[in-house]
């Protein structure tokens, strides 16, 4: 009995082994191809965050994908990513902007909100609103304004014209922009985004000034962490308010 019982689970264990170490293998290939590319990007290049790190923060792990997308989309593209510029008003202040892409076309900012649920704002409305399952709410500071902050930022360091400047807000695939009323700036989910960004056909700037231009605002990315912590904390403060 204990012989039959033996081969029994010896058995089992074989064919759970022949099934699933396949899977496992493929995942584990998976998951060291992801590592891989990750740490290829240019948000990797700049941030020096682990991969871990990332993919378990979902702030962060926006603003991985939409680097990804551009990487994906155009040849040796200028990305900068995190940049902590003066605040176009308030003294002693900085303003964080999430990704900045420069091509021909202009100086592409990009506010990365990779929530889930749906999504309802209006460009006036000071904040908008993200809907959960079981009719969860949580109210976030109106995109559409934090980007334009950032373009001030910009406009300030760089002394372009605006019109040189394209705002985009960008929202997870996994979220639904339900009733959004935005006539000049485009809020779209990410997939959607990747698209549109090939039809800036314009051509603003050549190479070299491309060059200059990325030169210039690289510098914002490599701060010291004390300025990373300030800017923490001064929007902490702010919220208090």
């Amino acid at each position: 009995m204990t012989t039959l019982l033996t081969e029994f689970l010896e058995s089992v264990l074989v064919t759970l082994i022949s099934v699933f170490a396949p899977i496992f293998v493929l995942l584990a290939a998976i998951l060291v191809y992801k590592i891989k590319r990750y740490k290829r990007s240019q948000y990797y290049e700049q941030t020096r965050h682990p991969y871990i790190k990332v993919v378990q923060d979902t702030g962060l792990y926006g603003e991985y994908l939409c680097v990804a997308d551009i990487e994906s989309t155009f040849f040796q593209p200028l990305i900068l990513t995190n940049l902590y510029l003066p605040h176009p008003s308030k003294k002693d202040r900085t303003t964080e902007i999430d990704v900045v892409f420069i091509n021909q076309a202009g100086i592409h900012v990009i506010e990365s909100k990779n929530y889930s649920g749906w999504i309802f704002g209006r460009a006036r409305d000071q904040y908008w609103t993200q809907t959960l399952p079981r009719r969860r709410k949580h109210r976030f500071f109106n995109p559409i304004k934090q980007n334009e902050l950032h373009l001030k930022a910009i406009e300030q360091v760089l002394g372009l014209d605006r019109t040189h400047l394209h705002s985009w807000i960008v929202f997870s695939n996994r979220s639904t922009l339900k009733q959004i009323e935005s006539p000049d700036v485009p809020v779209l989910n990410r997939q959607q985004w990747a698209k549109q960004l090939t039809t800036y056909q314009d051509f603003v700037f050549d190479q070299d000034t491309q060059v200059k231009l990325y030169e210039t605002l690289l510098s914002f990315t490599q701060v010291d962490p004390a300025v990373t912590m300030k800017h923490i904390e001064d929007i902490e403060s702010a919220y208090k308010q």
